[in-house]
């Protein structure tokens, strides 16, 4: 299977080719939100899961076929990026291969207390961790991680990186309705923000079929309510992807589209942009993952998403 996907087309990043290092689920949590599903493995033991070398003979293939179709490399696991052991060999070999490309790496954000995990991603352009919850109870109810970690290791882990790291640091916080959303956790949030002072807050919401059913996210006018909790100038509401499509030969296209949204559920629109082809290819391709019962439909928020079938 390979290790790149997409590519996706990002809220935050444009048009973004994912490198996928780990195998599916395997990470630290087991948010509530996961747009990937549950954790099936709850690990903090870092791995090299894939040789580096398979990683970058997938770019080369990839970029072969579709040498437009990228504007950012992210890693971005169906799990958490960091426990990839030679994370920082494979940036650093990444970047030599793709010198103009920007790589970022979205991160859970719960090895930063690790040195050797901080290390490894002063090699990326941008690091993009997340921090949803201050408190320990707020974190253990949302993120549902790992027994070693705690919310305290978190906030340790994100201000080591803020000192060590010289790259774009974004932190991303994922509101959700009922848990993290009260001003006595919010108020706390935007205070160790500012402190930490990162370039930017991506304030976040659920938007996508989570894992665990029944998990919302805020109204636009609660988020907008929300963000003046968080650090002024520097803080923004993630909106919907704006950019345009790179028409993309088809190739296999059912495949690819599985392959994508058993990373990452996406709408019909989403799924035209990000694979570049016609909308009738892509209801083609569609209905036979359909037929065959791959893929199905999960509607939230008033849009509608093309899941892996298990998800459905």
């Amino acid at each position: 299977m390979t290790t790149v996907f997409g590519s996706v087309p990002s809220r935050r990043l444009g048009r973004s080719l994912g490198i996928d290092v780990v195998p599916p689920k395997t990470c630290s949590m087991d948010c509530v939100y996961c747009e990937s599903g549950p954790t099936t493995c709850l690990t903090l033991e870092r791995k090299p899961f894939v040789e580096p070398g398979k990683v970058l003979r997938d770019l080369d293939t990839h970029f072969s076929r579709y040498p437009q179709s990228a504007e950012v490399l992210t890693f971005s696991s169906a799990g958490e990026p960091t426990l990839y052991e030679p994370l920082g060999e494979l940036i650093r070999a990444v970047k030599k291969r793709f010198p103009v490309l920007p790589v970022i790496v979205l991160t859970n954000g719960s090895l930063l207390w690790d040195s050797r995990v901080r290390a490894d991603l002063t090699a990326a352009d941008r690091v993009v961790p997340s921090l949803d919850a201050v408190s320990e109870e707020v974190f253990q109810k949302l993120n549902r991680p790992h027994g070693r970690l705690t919310a305290s290791l978190m906030l340790e882990g994100l201000e080591a990186l803020a000192k060590d790291y010289s790259g774009q640091l974004h932190v991303e916080v994922m509101l959700v309705s009922g848990m993290n959303d009260t001003p006595q956790e919010m108020e706390a949030l935007g205070r160790f923000l500012r402190r930490v002072d990162p370039e930017r807050v991506e304030l976040n919401t659920v938007v996508r079929p989570p894992s665990e059913p029944g998990t919302t996210g805020l109204s636009p006018e609660a988020m907008q309510r929300a963000a003046r909790f968080f650090p002024d100038g520097i803080s923004r509401i993630i909106g919907r992807y704006q950019g345009g499509a790179v028409m993309q030969p088809e190739a296999n296209l059912p495949a690819r589209m599985l392959s994508l949204v058993k990373r990452r559920p996406c709408t019909m629109d989403e799924m035209i942009l990000s694979l570049g082809v016609s909308p009738e290819e892509a209801a083609q391709a569609l209905k036979k993952l359909e037929d065959s019962r791959r893929v199905g439909r999960y509607a939230l928020h008033g849009r509608e998403y093309i899941c892996p079938r298990s998800r459905t």
